[in-house]
């Protein structure tokens, strides 16, 4: 029984083979037809027809699609909105210098995840700043694309209204946050500070700039998030923005290890310095009242 199974299986195998050579060859000349009749069709189509070309999976469909007088930019803009869109579409798109003479084809060639650097570069330099923050935390985005736009984000900063800093602190990638750090208003620095992205190597980093101001060492101080942490807590201690009763305030709650490093830091001054040895080598009852790592105090 077995082997009859086998046997007709086999039959039906080589029935369907035969069936195929000989409906291939037709099949595939029907289908170029096809196609080269949906070319000529793409060139010359009106209305509604001209918006399903736009859906084409062929590349070489769009191609004659681009050859349409008719094609407009709210066909362009519906293309674009495809991710699988073909590079070369991309390319020939944005080559053109009518239809990339409005902002949002601009926008759209610059934020397609397609769209090859050397095309998307020059173009960020003409998209406003809340776009470029959606083309920055785009995760389908280039990686080299998205460190381009916050560039061009932070070189816009200084223009924008304070209102915009601040949205754009609190939603910005971390290097936008940690740049906003240097801004001289109070509600930019505690909306960069509560970024969710914002990193304590970068709290760090801008506590210790030479720019750094008296009021990012205070929000710093004063901040649940971060005057509990390890490098912030000892960039504040070595910023030289601390009136001496904070220092005196900060530096009993260091660690152990934190003392250590205050005191091997020859950047701090040797009064400050010799303090943090006198807490580093008092008894643990005298000098350590606090509790381990405890937060600041207002």
């Amino acid at each position: 029984m077995k082997r009859q199974w086998n046997i007709s299986r086999k039959r039906v195998q080589n029935i369907n083979r035969l069936m195929d050579q000989h409906l291939s060859a037709p099949m595939r000349q029907q289908r170029a037809i096809t196609e080269l009749e949906c070319r000529e069709q793409a060139r010359t189509a009106t209305g509604t027809r001209l918006e399903q070309f736009v859906y084409h999976s062929s590349r070489e469909v769009l191609e004659a699609l681009m050859e349409n007088p008719c094609l407009g930019e709210q066909h362009l803009l519906l293309l674009l909105s495809r991710k699988n869109l073909a590079r070369e579409i991309i390319v020939k798109i944005a080559s053109n210098r009518k239809w990339m003479a409005g902002y949002d084809m601009k926008l759209a060639i610059a934020r397609h995840p397609r769209t090859p650097r050397h095309v998307a570069l020059p173009l960020l330099k003409f998209i406003y700043v809340f776009d470029l923050l959606g083309i920055a935390v785009n995760p389908a985005v280039p990686v080299d694309l998205k460190r381009s736009a916050e560039s061009a984000m932070l070189s816009l900063t200084e223009g924008l209204a304070l209102g915009q800093r601040i949205s754009l602190a609190r939603r910005g990638p971390v290097r936008v946050a940690a740049g906003l750090l240097a801004d001289r208003h109070r509600a930019v620095l505690e909306a960069a500070l509560s970024n969710p992205y914002l990193t304590e190597q970068s709290v760090a980093s801008a506590l210790m700039a030479e720019q750094a101001s008296p009021t990012l060492a205070d929000a710093v101080l004063h901040h649940r998030r971060w005057n509990i942490r390890h490098f912030v807590r000892l960039a504040l201690v070595r910023s030289q923005h601390l009136s001496l009763a904070r220092l005196l305030q900060l530096i009993p709650e260091l660690t152990t290890s934190e003392l250590a490093d205050l005191v091997s830091d020859r950047r701090v001054a040797p009064s400050i310095r010799a303090y943090a040895l006198r807490i580093q080598q008092a008894p643990q009852g005298q000098s350590r009242e606090r509790p381990h790592r405890a937060g600041l105090h207002r």
